[in-house]
């Protein structure tokens, strides 16, 4: 069930309160509020699925097909964040299950990103485990931003931009992600 967020009144993007109403005509068959947050939200979630599959028409294939999922499941939809997160989150799990296919596809026992050396050790494959899974366990927008910032090459200005956040924001959840993972790193 869709729940429209709280308003906030400072700090608050204009995109972000667009992006709620349009969210709510869509749940009711808008398709025109549909196509506005299409063309709003598609070139940012194109490059950020990209970035993570290596391919621009892969990104561009799982980005149609997430928003197939929206407007088919729109009288459901659950958007419990920004509309924004709630987009780049569902972006990235596609993305990662798209990477887990191709890997089984493959014959692959490594699902996990990209690493660049050609002949991993098995040490390299469990820190990588590891991070993964201490990354995994932060909370959604902080590993939402984390993943933006580290793994995409995206500057704060620029996720702030993409998540209709400010930057203060940004700093705090990268600073709270870098402290969580140091902790993780340092226990295992």
């Amino acid at each position: 069930m869709f729940s429209p967020e709280p308003v906030r009144s400072l700090g608050e993007s204009p995109l972000a309160r667009q992006s709620v109403e349009w969210l709510a005509r869509i749940r009711e068959g808008d398709e025109a509020a549909f196509e506005s947050l299409f063309r709003a939200f598609v070139p940012g979630l194109c490059a950020f699925v990209a970035r993570y599959v290596g391919s621009r028409a892969v990104g561009e294939e799982l980005v149609q097909d997430l928003f197939l999922r929206v407007w088919q499941r729109r009288k459901e939809l659950a958007v419990e964040q920004g509309v924004a997160t709630y987009l780049y989150t569902a972006a990235r799990n596609r993305a990662i299950n798209y990477l887990r296919h191709e890997a089984r596809a493959a014959g692959s026992k490594v699902i996990i990103g990209h690493i660049d050396a050609s002949q991993p050790s098995e040490g390299d494959l469990l820190e990588l485990l590891d991070l993964h899974d201490a990354i995994e366990r932060l909370p959604a927008r902080c590993r939402l931003i984390f993943t933006l910032s580290r793994q995409h090459d995206m500057t704060y200005a620029e996720i702030a931009r993409s998540l209709g956040l400010s930057v203060k924001t940004v700093e705090v959840q990268m600073g709270r992600a870098l402290k969580a993972l140091r902790s993780s790193v340092q226990r295992g």
